[in-house]
C-alpha cells in the first residue's frame, strides 16, 4: 500500500506551530519592513536632503503594540523638536565659529537638554539632535534654521509612516498583550501553589526560579499596561482599565509568596492531622481556578464557576474553627500559633484577591464595541 511520506508531513506541521507561535514577531518585522520602505520612497520623492533621518525614525517608531508605536512617536517627535530648536539656536548665537566658541555652544545646547533627558528618558532623541543640528557640516550650507528643520520634517515624516503602518497593517493592540502577559502570570502563580498543597504536613519546597520568571513577566505585564492605557486615552481602544489586573496580580503574588514563606516548615502533629485533608483540597482548588482563569485570559472566554473553590475554602474554614474549639494550639509555641493565625489571614486575603482576579477576567472576557 502507498504511504505518505511522514518527514514532510511532520515538517509541515513543524513550521506551521513555529509560524502560529511566533506571529506577532513575524507580523512586527513585517511592519518594520513596509515603513522603512514606504519611508524611503517618500524622502526620495520629496527630495529630502537626508531621506535615512525618516527610514530610521520608522524602524524606532514601529513597536510591537499600537501603544508602544503612539509613545515611540510622540517621545521621538517632541524630542526631535526640543534638540532642533536648541541646536539652531545655539548655532545663530555663535559669535565665531572657532573650536572654542563652538565647544561652549555645544556644552550650552546639551546641558539642558540632558537634564531633561535624566529625568525623562523618553527624549533621549533631544541631545542628539541638537548636537548634529551644532556639529553637521549642513549647518553652514542650508544655515541653523533650514538645517533644523530638514531633521524636523524627515522625522515627522517617518514617525507618520511608523506609527500609520502600526495601525493598518495587522495593528497589534497592547490590550492582547495585557492578557497574554496576565495569563503567563497566572499560569506560573499556579505552579508556586502547587507546591503548597502537601505544606501541612511537609512544608514547602524550594520555588527555584519562579520568582524571577514572575518578576519578569510582571515587569512586562506593567509595560504593556502602560502601553494599553495610552490607546485608551487615544481612543483607539474601548477595553477595560487593565490596571487593576496588573494590580490583582500584583497582589496575588504577594498572597502566595507570603503563605510560601508562613508554611515553610511542616505543622505540629495533632493541627496536620486537622488540616491536612481541608489544606490540601483548598490549594488544589486555587491551583485548578488559577490555570482555568490563565486559559480564559487570552482567548477572552467566560472563566468556570468557583462553586469548588467556595466549597474547599469553607470546608477549610470549619477545620480552623475546630482547631480552636478543640484547643488544639494550647500547648503549641507562641511563633507556631503566629504561623497558624499568619496563614489562615492570607488565605482569606488570597481568596478575596482570587475573587477579584476573577471579576477581571469576566470583565476582558466581554465584547467591545470594536470586536
Amino acid at each position: 500500500m502507498p504511504t505518505e511520506p511522514a518527514p514532510a508531513i511532520n515538517a509541515t506541521a513543524a513550521l506551521r506551530a513555529w509560524l502560529t507561535c511566533h506571529r506577532s514577531q513575524l507580523w512586527l518585522a513585517l511592519r518594520m519592513t513596509i515603513a522603512a520602505s514606504l519611508a524611503y520612497a517618500l524622502a526620495t520623492a520629496l527630495g529630502l536632503p537626508q531621506g535615512y533621518w525618516a527610514v530610521l525614525t520608522t524602524i524606532i517608531v514601529t513597536q510591537n503594540s499600537v501603544g508602544g508605536s503612539l509613545k515611540a512617536a510622540a517621545e521621538r517627535l517632541v524630542g526631535s523638536v526640543c534638540g532642533a530648536l536648541v541646536g539652531a539656536a545655539a548655532a545663530i548665537m555663535l559669535p565665531a565659529h572657532t573650536p572654542l566658541v563652538l565647544g561652549v555652544a555645544l556644552v550650552a545646547a546639551v546641558a539642558p537638554l540632558a537634564l531633561l533627558t535624566a529625568f525623562s528618558p523618553g527624549f533621549r532623541i533631544a541631545p542628539v539632535t541638537a548636537i548634529i543640528v551644532l556639529l553637521s557640516t549642513g549647518t553652514a550650507t542650508l544655515g541653523p534654521l533650514g538645517y533644523a528643520l530638514d531633521r524636523v520634517l524627515e522625522i515627522a515624516l517617518g514617525a507618520v509612516i511608523g506609527l500609520g503602518v502600526s495601525l493598518l497593517i495587522a495593528p497589534a493592540r497592547a490590550h492582547a498583550q495585557v492578557r497574554d502577559v496576565a495569563s503567563e502570570t497566572a499560569a506560573l502563580l499556579a505552579d508556586v501553589m502547587a507546591g503548597l498543597v502537601p505544606a501541612v504536613c511537609a512544608g514547602t519546597p524550594d520555588v527555584g526560579t519562579l520568582p524571577m520568571r514572575i518578576h519578569a513577566a510582571l515587569s512586562r505585564l506593567d509595560a504593556s499596561v502602560a502601553e494599553a492605557a495610552r490607546e485608551r486615552r487615544s481612543r483607539l481602544s474601548d477595553q477595560p482599565d487593565p490596571k487593576p489586573l496588573y494590580r490583582t496580580l500584583r497582589r496575588l503574588r504577594q498572597d502566595i509568596f507570603a503563605l510560601n514563606r508562613t508554611l515553610g516548615e511542616a505543622l505540629p502533629n495533632q493541627v496536620q492531622a486537622a488540616l491536612e485533608a481541608p489544606w490540601s483540597a483548598l490549594a488544589r482548588a486555587v491551583v485548578t481556578t488559577l490555570r482555568s482563569l490563565a486559559q480564559a485570559l487570552p482567548e477572552r472566554q467566560l472563566p468556570d464557576d468557583d462553586a469548588a473553590l467556595q466549597t474547599s475554602a469553607a470546608a477549610f474554614n470549619a477545620a480552623i474553627d475546630a482547631v480552636w474549639r478543640d484547643e488544639l494550639t494550647r500547648s503549641l509555641p507562641a511563633d507556631v500559633v503566629g504561623r497558624i493565625l499568619g496563614s489562615v489571614f492570607l488565605v482569606e486575603q488570597l481568596l478575596r484577591d482570587l475573587g477579584d482576579l476573577l471579576e477581571r477576567v469576566r470583565e476582558a472576557a466581554a465584547p467591545s464595541l470594536r470586536d
